[in-house]
């Protein structure tokens, strides 16, 4: 008994490790790398009716190059997903959780994609090109015009969070987004999954 107890602990010590040292193995950005990209959001989010996994878009409004010669046109989507959500309860706090982790070009192959959020702006907004630098951290407090805020760190692994206090986060199609991108090296071709 007392040895399956220690060997448990010790499993689970080792998965623990693993698992951070899996984290801390993901590629620093550099600054070099990181372009600027802007996009109109293509989905609905709602922190009532939200899952997570559920799927959301953006569509870039402008062309942009990435490091090594891609060049992600205008009107390509960019794609991802929900990873937590949790609706106001009690006029409390509302949260989402996006990653944005794919560029699809328009009939072109998925190109997998580190994404962060760097500004959450009304429709028709004028986006100035940000000072990109591989720290970047982003705290943009709620705004009159949307009234969310956002937190996103260019080393995190989600793209941004979006909060509300006594209300629940809702993002109508339209709204504009302002991402730091950097595309991903990976081993093998990206499927679209």
């Amino acid at each position: 008994m007392r040895i399956a107890k220690y060997l448990g602990i010790a499993g689970t010590a080792l998965a623990l490790s693993l698992s951070a040292m899996a984290k801390d193995s993901q590629p620093a950005t550099n600054a070099a790398q990181l372009v600027a990209a802007n996009a109109v959001l293509k989905t609905k989010i709602d922190a009532r009716t939200a899952k997570a996994g559920d799927a959301v878009s953006a569509k870039l409004t402008s062309s942009v190059h990435l490091p090594g010669g891609t060049e992600l046109q205008r009107n390509t989507l960019l794609t991802g997903h929900i990873d937590q959500v949790q609706a106001a309860v009690n006029d409390g706090v509302s949260t989402v959780v996006l990653t944005f982790d794919k560029a699809q070009p328009n009939g072109g192959q998925a190109i997998a994609i580190k994404s962060t959020i760097l500004g959450i702006y009304p429709s028709g907004t004028d986006l100035l090109p940000p000072d990109l630098n591989p720290q970047m951290k982003i705290e943009q407090a709620p705004s009159s015009a949307h009234g969310y805020s956002l937190t996103s760190d260019v080393q995190g692994s989600n793209s941004g969070v979006l909060k509300a206090d006594g209300k629940n986060v809702r993002v109508g199609d339209g709204v504009e987004l302002q991402f730091a991108v950097v595309p991903i090296a990976t081993s093998s071709t990206a499927t679209g999954n």
